[in-house]
């Protein structure tokens, strides 16, 4: 079990990061009525932020608190992050504003994919153990 732990562990982060980007997106696009991009970019920013600071300090139980390692931390966070956020604006545009699917049901197999690719990056390149 303790071979697995990260991975759980960041399954459950990696829930509630789906609920923080799921949650913002459907206020800003359903509440607040903001275009569906501009809804998609917010909540992902929203919650790639929430999943850098429980990913580093109790997914991957990283403590360093030098600020260049902070800095470099971050702009790889974002980075890998930034790939998944292309393609989760994509996925975005094309099943909600052109296909016309229903918006939660997209944001939700949107988060699915990216978690999987946020993982392998966030395990074995980010925030990696030396």
């Amino acid at each position: 079990m303790a071979k697995y732990s990260d991975f759980l562990t960041y399954c459950v982060f990696g829930f509630l990061a789906t609920l923080v980007n799921m949650g913002t997106y459907h206020l800003l696009y359903d509440t607040v009525s903001l275009s569906n991009v501009a809804a998609t970019v917010l909540a992902w920013f929203t919650a790639v932020t929430f999943a850098f600071l429980t990913n580093k300090f109790i997914v991957f139980k990283n403590r360093g608190m030098k600020v260049i390692q902070i800095m470099r931390e971050l702009a790889m966070f974002y980075s890998a992050r930034l790939f998944t956020g292309i393609i989760d604006v994509a996925f975005m545009f094309i099943t909600v504003d052109l296909l016309t699917l229903a918006p939660l049901m997209c944001k939700f197999i949107s988060n699915i994919i990216q978690g999987m690719i946020n993982y392998l990056a966030g395990k074995l390149i980010i925030f990696r153990k030396k």
